[in-house]
């Protein structure tokens, strides 16, 4: 565990913690999904900070409390801009999808439970940006982008994301597939920011393998997209 986590995990223990607080694990899915909304405009922080203690605000017990809580949240943020952007690069260059997220700290095979912690963080980034996760998942092309964090939402938060019925080893290919995921949101959010606009929407039922990937990355989406 980072310092960072640590320091946040100091604020779970302590008489301050709301009782929605975000553990570790639902923090970095969180910080994550804000790192990786693929939208023009970044989520800022006044929009997701006020998300951190869920329905109930923290009482600290001074300003160097405050300090240190809010200091490890944007470590580790700042932390995770690193982590992906260098993993996005190696997988623009070596075709190699390294980014490990929380769940994958430790070599073993992750618990579906603490995926599910980690996606729950996540979709509360998802919330904050509705319109342009509902364009993803309504385009045949881009909601293969989306897929592999659906098998984890809770069934009272999936909305119109359609839940499948998964076994085990559909569920492994899904956890497998999230980092790569993550890669490909990251470098969409890139496109559209440096773009200043979002793409239009609209469906289409199939594209070719060789068709322009939606991202707008300037590659034939089977180079792109395609080969989540």
């Amino acid at each position: 565990m980072t310092d960072a986590m640590a320091d946040w995990s100091s604020l779970l223990a302590s008489p301050a913690a709301p009782s929605t607080v975000m553990s570790p694990l639902e923090l970095d899915g969180y910080l994550t999904g804000i790192i990786v909304t693929p939208r023009p405009e970044p989520i800022l922080p006044n929009e997701w900070i006020p998300r951190l203690w869920g329905d109930n605000e923290p009482i600290f017990d001074d300003d160097a409390q405050i300090r240190i809580v809010f200091g490890a949240v944007v470590r580790h943020h700042n932390a995770l801009i690193t982590a992906i952007d260098r993993s996005l690069n190696r997988l623009e260059t070596d075709g190699v999808a390294d980014y490990r997220p929380l769940f994958l700290s430790g070599n073993q095979t992750p618990m579906y439970d603490s995926i599910r912690t980690w996606v729950r963080g996540f979709w509360k980034a998802m919330v904050l940006a509705p319109e342009t996760w509902s364009a993803l998942v309504e385009d045949e092309r881009t909601k293969v982008l989306i897929r592999p964090f659906v098998g984890f939402f809770d069934l009272d938060d999936a909305g119109l994301y359609e839940t499948p019925t998964n076994t085990d080893d559909s569920l492994d290919e899904d956890a497998a597939s999230i980092p790569r995921m993550i890669l490909v949101l990251r470098k969409l959010a890139q496109i559209r920011r440096t773009s200043g606009h979002a793409p239009q929407r609209h469906r289409r039922n199939k594209v070719g393998r060789n068709d322009p990937c939606p991202c707008e990355s300037g590659q034939k989406y089977k180079r792109c997209c395609g080969r989540a």
